[in-house]
C-alpha cells in the first residue's frame, strides 16, 4: 500500500470512528442514523450526478451502484441495532474486525489478489487483537469468554453488521470499475437514507423530531463525516488492493474503543487498550506489506 492510500485510509478511519460515536450517544439510533444519511445524501447529490454525466456508467453501473445502495441501507439498519444493544467499544471493533477476517480471504477467491506473509502476519495481529478487546480484565485466565459473548444478541448483531461490511467492500471495489468513487458514494448515501426510511416511518417520526431537537449539530457533524469517511476509502480502493485498504481502516477500531470507554464510561479499558495495540501492530503490517 503506498503513502497517499494509507493517509487516505488512516484518515477515513477517524472520520468514521466520529460519527459512528455520535451514533451511539444518540437515543433514536435508527432515527439519527436515517437523518445523517438525509443530511449526506444532500452533500453528495449533486457531486454524484454531475461525475456521473461526465463518467456515462452506463445501466450496468447503475444496477451496481443500486445495489450497493442496498447492502448500505441493511448494515445502516444492523449497525443501528447492534448499538441499541451494546457498547461502543464492544459493537465497534467487533462489526469492524469482521471485515479483515472475511475480505481478504473473498478478495484472493473473487479478484485474484495476492496478499504477502507480512500482509498476512498483520491481518492475524488484526484479529488476535481484537479478541483481547473483548476479554475481561477481570477474568485473565478465562480466555474463553469472548466466545461466551457470541450468545450476546449485541454480538450476533456485530457480527452481520460486519459480514455486511466485509459484503459492501467487495462489491464496491467491483463498482468502481463503472462508477467513480464520488458516485459510487452517492448510492451508498441513498441507500443509507432510502432503505432506512420505511424503518423509520413504520416506527413514527417522533424519534426523529427528538433527535434534531435535541442533537441537530451532531446530525449534521455525522451527515459530514458520512461521506467524507467512505469516499477516502473508495479513492484509497482505486491505487490499492481491497485486501489491503479494508483491514487498514479498522485502526478505526482503536478511536471508537477509546472513544467508549473514555467517553461513555464503558468498560473493559485495559484489555481493550492491550488489544488496541495489538490491531496497530497488525495495522503497521498491513502498511509496510
Amino acid at each position: 500500500m503506498d503513502t497517499v492510500a494509507f493517509a487516505l485510509v488512516i484518515t477515513s478511519a477517524f472520520a468514521h470512528a466520529g460519527w459512528n460515536f455520535l451514533l451511539k450517544r444518540s437515543e433514536h439510533k435508527t432515527s439519527f442514523l436515517w437523518s445523517a444519511g438525509g443530511v449526506a445524501l444532500g452533500i453528495m447529490l449533486v457531486p454524484a450526478v454531475a461525475f456521473a454525466f461526465f463518467d456515462e456508467p452506463g445501466w450496468r453501473g447503475v444496477g451496481f451502484g443500486a445495489g450497493s445502495g442496498l447492502i448500505h441501507g441493511v448494515y445502516g439498519i444492523s449497525l443501528s441495532r447492534g448499538y441499541q444493544l451494546g457498547e461502543l467499544s464492544s459493537v465497534y471493533p467487533v462489526s469492524r474486525g469482521m471485515g479483515p477476517a472475511l475480505v481478504p480471504v473473498f478478495a484472493v477467491v473473487l479478484f485474484d489478489e495476492h496478499v504477502s506473509v507480512l500482509a498476512g502476519v498483520g491481518i492475524g495481529l488484526i484479529v488476535i487483537g481484537i479478541y483481547a478487546i473483548h476479554i475481561d480484565h477481570k477474568l485473565w485466565r478465562d480466555f474463553a469468554h469472548p466466545i461466551r459473548a457470541l450468545t450476546s444478541p449485541a454480538t450476533r448483531t456485530a457480527f452481520v453488521t460486519g459480514a455486511l461490511i466485509a459484503c459492501y467492500s467487495l462489491w464496491d471495489k467491483a463498482t468502481l470499475d463503472y462508477l467513480s468513487p464520488v458516485t459510487l458514494n452517492g448510492f451508498s448515501m441513498a441507500g443509507h437514507f432510502l432503505v432506512l426510511t420505511p424503518v423509520v416511518l413504520a416506527a413514527g417520526t417522533s424519534g426523529a423530531r427528538t433527535e434534531w431537537r435535541l442533537r441537530g449539530r451532531s446530525i449534521l457533524a455525522a451527515g459530514v463525516l458520512i461521506p467524507l469517511a467512505y469516499t477516502l476509502v473508495l479513492a484509497a480502493l482505486t491505487t490499492s488492493q481491497v485486501s489491503y485498504v479494508a483491514p487498514v481502516r479498522e485502526v478505526g477500531i482503536v478511536i471508537g474503543a477509546f472513544l467508549g470507554v473514555v467517553f461513555l464510561g464503558e468498560g473493559y479499558g485495559i484489555t481493550r487498550v492491550l488489544g488496541s495495540a495489538l490491531i496497530v501492530g497488525g495495522v503497521l503490517g498491513l502498511a509496510v506489506g
